[in-house]
């Protein structure tokens, strides 16, 4: 009973709030960064106790959800996609920015400053890390390992797939339509790449490491002096 009801928050309560908070629009003054982040950190950990409870009651292990040691075959093989494919996907941006004219890379650049999302400080650099943290382990978790193994009885593993990637998707919000139908289709493509392993490890080390990689070329960027040094934006 409490995975199902857990599986209902992740499913339809969750995404339902994302969607209609980021289409209407609230009055409010905005949040800091920090709180934004703090508050991102606190649901996720929330969420997180509720599925330590979940497997209590339930008997389930962490093998059980995605987190058993990738010994060999497919799971211990697709490590190598981030640990191969990060590095290569930074040096390949950075050739790309090389490559770009200067008005061009002057344009890129003011896209980022004009980002609200971003970490500006040392501070707020570093409580991004552990917000990526609980987004990339926490979400992976919950939305592959855990609504895999609940809903697979029910709906049959495929559909288990489609339902957790248009929860996990629609939990993004709608900013347009292109924005909405790539999320939930990276979101299924996550859910095919667990499914096919039967592990989490890897796509949590994907998920961690790309917003991670962007946000600090980004810092960088931010806090770039015109003569080319950094300094901290205080």
């Amino acid at each position: 009973m409490i995975d199902l009801a857990l599986a209902f928050y992740l499913v339809l309560v969750l995404p339902s709030q994302q969607l209609w908070r980021s289409i209407h629009k609230s009055d409010k003054p905005k949040r800091s960064r920090a709180q934004r982040y703090l508050a991102t950190i606190r649901s996720i950990g929330v969420t997180l106790i509720a599925l330590v409870a979940a497997c209590w009651w339930s008997g389930h292990t962490a093998s059980d959800l995605g987190l058993g040691v990738p010994a060999s075959g497919a799971a211990l093989w697709c490590l190598l996609i981030p640990i191969l494919g990060l590095p290569l996907l930074h040096y390949a941006g950075k050739a790309r920015e090389a490559k770009m004219p200067p008005e061009k890379v002057a344009e890129m650049y003011e896209q980022v400053r004009a980002s609200d999302a971003l970490p500006r400080t040392s501070g707020e650099l570093k409580l991004f890390v552990v917000t990526t943290l609980f987004i990339g382990g926490g979400w992976e978790l919950l939305y592959r390992g855990f609504l895999t193994l609940v809903l697979t009885p029910l709906v049959g593993t495929w559909g288990a797939v489609m339902i957790a990637g248009v929860a996990y998707g629609a939990g993004h919000g709608y900013s347009n339509p292109k924005q909405i139908t790539l999320s939930i289709v990276s979101a299924i493509l996550f859910s095919v790449g667990y499914v096919l392993t039967g592990s989490l490890w890897w796509l949590i080390v994907v998920h961690i490491g790309i917003p991670l990689m962007g946000a600090i070329s980004c810092y960088k960027i931010l806090n770039q002096q015109p003569n080319g040094e950094a300094h901290a934006i205080s």
